[in-house]
């Protein structure tokens, strides 16, 4: 089966990063699925942002977790639009596309949570995260979804730290360094039923390393859209 194009922060080539406007391109784009990041406000909203602070997306001097979500919503993104709620993010899903939640806020979990059941949503998304609350909280609250731990490993010790926490933690998939994807890394996570997930970089996408994957994270969903055919096929 062919690997998910997955939209990386909604197409930041097109579109401000984790903007609604980013998710209709990644709609327009022909990927599979949109990864989104979440932070919450100072008032505990869930909200989309990848930064701790808001400054290099919307050039404010101030963490999201200092202001309410009433404060952060006013405030305009580069390139236009504002910072949206996570509960707007996924409403703009539309009917079929999937998202890619990575919470960035270990203590997120239950507010996102919450918003995808209020939205329904819970066979269209996958749950990521580096921080081990926040998959705990899932894999425990959520066994409805698809729950990943994402870390980059740059040795060999550091990639069988990472598969034994995936083990030990009982997620479903893992995304791993570009750097390290290989065939024997792709058989172990077929032996533990882990799904492969990854970010590549540049726009032109190894064939032997794509081969590998569940699903490719990119900039360029258009063009791995079109080097690996239809969703689907």
């Amino acid at each position: 089966m062919a690997p998910l194009v997955i939209a990386h922060r909604t197409c930041p080539r097109d579109a401000p990063e984790n903007s609604l406007a980013g998710i209709a391109a990644a709609i327009a784009s022909g990927a599979d699925v949109v990864e989104i990041d979440v932070r919450r406000s100072s008032d505990g909203q869930p909200m989309l942002l990848h930064d701790r602070w808001l400054w290099r997306t919307a050039r404010r001097p101030v963490r999201l977790e200092w202001v309410t979500a009433h404060r952060a919503r006013r405030m305009e993104l580069r390139g236009g639009g504002t910072v949206p709620m996570l509960a707007e993010g996924l409403a703009a899903l539309g009917p079929t596309m999937r998202a890619a939640i990575d919470v960035k806020d270990r203590g997120a979990a239950a507010a996102v949570l919450s918003e995808v059941r209020n939205q329904h949503l819970e066979g269209r998304v996958l749950f990521w995260s580096q921080h081990e609350p926040a998959v705990r909280t899932a894999v425990a609250e959520a066994p409805e979804l698809e729950t990943s731990l994402l870390r980059d490993t740059d040795t060999p010790a550091e990639l069988e730290r990472f598969l034994a926490d995936a083990g030990r933690l009982g997620v479903g998939g893992i995304s791993a360094h570009w750097s390290q994807l290989g065939p024997e890394l792709a058989q172990r996570c077929h032996d533990a039923d882990l799904r492969l997930y990854a970010w590549c970089k540049t726009e032109a996408v190894e064939p032997e390393k794509l081969a590998l994957l569940d699903g490719l994270v990119t900039d360029w969903p258009a063009t791995v859209r079109s080097q690996i055919g239809p969703s689907g096929a």
